[in-house]
């Protein structure tokens, strides 16, 4: 796996944005997930294995698809993103970027949606990729926001299966950190 610094992550983004407006935008929003993401990994590092390196630098990555998907919201940028970093020789890291999208795009998802995706699940599975998308969720533009939040959010966009999802990912987020806040 390629390591790469925090200043690298940045100078990367930098690298694929379109301009200054973009690049601050990306840049505030991914600061605030990684906070967010490697204040669970601490917690989660207590109890279990977990890389705080991959999740400081797939954190601030995990967007940088958006600088080529200009449409508002497009569930494109995380393949676009994971295209990216595999040119840039972060495998790991386009994991990240191509699951991080709610908690994970199932190709079920993508059949039921008619969803501009190659017919693949794009689904966290290592304890990184979860917390990050879990962090993802809970940061709104910069701002922290709550499950409940997150969950209503999910129920005007998408269907009751969906919102299960969110919710078990929280749980098992929740469970991993060593908390009882299960829903």
């Amino acid at each position: 796996m390629r390591v790469i610094t925090e200043k690298e992550a940045v100078e990367l983004l930098k690298k694929y944005s379109t301009n200054d407006e973009s690049f601050n935008k990306v840049l505030n929003h991914s600061k605030a997930v990684q906070k967010l993401a490697l204040e669970i990994a601490e917690e989660v590092k207590k109890n279990h294995d977990v890389n705080i390196d991959l999740v400081k630098i797939g954190s601030l990555l995990h967007d940088i698809g958006r600088f080529k998907c200009y449409k508002k919201n497009s569930i494109r940028h995380g393949l676009v993103g994971g295209e990216i970093l595999k040119k840039e020789g972060l495998e790991k890291h386009a994991r990240i970027a191509e699951t991080h999208i709610g908690v994970g795009i199932t190709k079920e998802d993508i059949e039921k949606q008619k969803l501009n995706l190659p017919l693949k699940d794009f689904v966290p599975e290592i304890t990184e990729e979860k917390i990050i998308a879990y962090a993802d969720n809970l940061i709104f533009g910069k701002k922290r926001g709550t499950i409940k939040k997150v969950i209503e959010r999910f129920r005007n966009e998408l269907e009751e299966s969906y919102v299960e999802r969110v919710k078990n990912l929280h749980n098992e987020i929740e469970k991993l950190r060593g908390r009882n806040s299960f829903l």
